[in-house]
């Protein structure tokens, strides 16, 4: 084992969870032979099972928890959670986002006081990264991207079914009702269907909605007709790498993080509204192919093995300081 013990803290940590809890379990299976890792999540901190009450009840819980004398660093990926850091450890936190447009679309002005909390909290943070670069030149923190298993892709086999295709948490960050627009305006205008994974809806004739493991999404992705991205916030989404590395093109809806991506890359697509979106997937065929070239090109730079080593690198120079 390692001679740095880290202490990873991510209440949704897990292969099928969300973005973050992905970007978690990636980093502990690729570094777990080099870094001795205890990881506090749902399972292993506990919550209350209420939407409103989840993240709250998850840092309470945690607050009680001892924190091992052995740790050295200290390692936070949901800024809410800062309140965990330690005098006499080293302290870090990942953002996956931008945490107070995120708290504010969620919460309008009652955003205040808890983005106030989380800034007193980081005060306590020895470095900031993030996974976005939009955010790393905004805010001045460190960009250590998000990542994918580009190996694990690369296993799995096209469904053979072309979707408009949605993935994303039931969440007002992730703009469900943006796509819903677009679904039924591309079937009343091109004919196509479209399926949203991660959502729980009546299905309708335009489209489907489906919970599926990670596997089955990424298949989905192979034979997509398109993956539209449509959140009014975003660091860089763990599903758009995955688009880019299952050769699926991505049409993003425009917000400064993706239009960054766009600058840096030549993907993905920019859209403002479902009328516009639907005249770029009717155009598709005439820039397809280029695009799909551009993402796997792009993804070659976010593939596991040279992420993980950047913490690594991180991690040993906290210690070394």
């Amino acid at each position: 084992m390692g001679d740095i013990n880290v202490l990873l803290v991510n209440s949704t940590f897990g292969r099928l969870a969300s973005g973050s809890g992905q970007h978690v379990y990636m980093l502990w299976k690729h570094l777990k032979d080099k870094v001795n890792f205890e990881v506090w999540n749902v399972e292993s901190v506990g919550y209350i099972d209420i939407p409103k009450l989840k993240s709250i009840s998850f840092l309470l819980k945690a607050k009680r928890k001892k924190i091992p004398k052995d740790i050295d660093i200290i390692h936070i990926h949901n800024p809410k959670f800062a309140a965990l850091f330690r005098e006499g450890k080293k302290n870090v936190l990942t953002m996956h986002g931008d945490y107070k447009v995120e708290l504010e679309v969620q919460y309008g002005p009652l955003a205040k006081p808890i983005i106030h909390y989380i800034d007193e909290n980081l005060k306590r943070a020895n470095i900031i990264t993030t996974v976005s670069p939009y955010w790393s030149k905004l805010r001045g923190w460190v960009w250590i991207p998000n990542m994918v298993e580009l190996s694990e892709i690369g296993k799995i086999s096209p469904s053979g079914e072309e979707y408009v295709l949605f993935v994303g948490r039931d969440d007002p960050v992730k703009n469900y009702p943006l796509f819903r627009n677009i679904a039924e305006e591309t079937y009343k205008t091109l004919g196509l269907k479209s399926l949203a994974l991660g959502i729980v809806r009546g299905d309708t004739e335009f489209l489907r909605h489906a919970k599926v493991p990670w596997e089955v999404v990424i298949s989905y992705m192979k034979s997509a007709v398109v993956l539209v991205i449509t959140s009014k916030q975003e660091g860089l989404p763990t599903v758009l790498l995955e688009a880019w590395a299952s050769g699926c093109p991505v049409l993003a809806y425009d917000i400064p993080p993706m239009r960054c991506l766009n600058d840096m890359y030549g993907t993905p697509l920019i859209f403002n509204n479902a009328r516009e979106l639907v005249e770029m997937i009717s155009k598709l065929s005439e820039t397809k192919e280029e695009l799909v070239k551009r993402g796997l090109e792009a993804v070659k730079n976010f593939d596991v093995p040279k992420v993980v080593e950047q913490y690594y690198d991180l991690y040993r120079n906290l210690i070394e300081r």
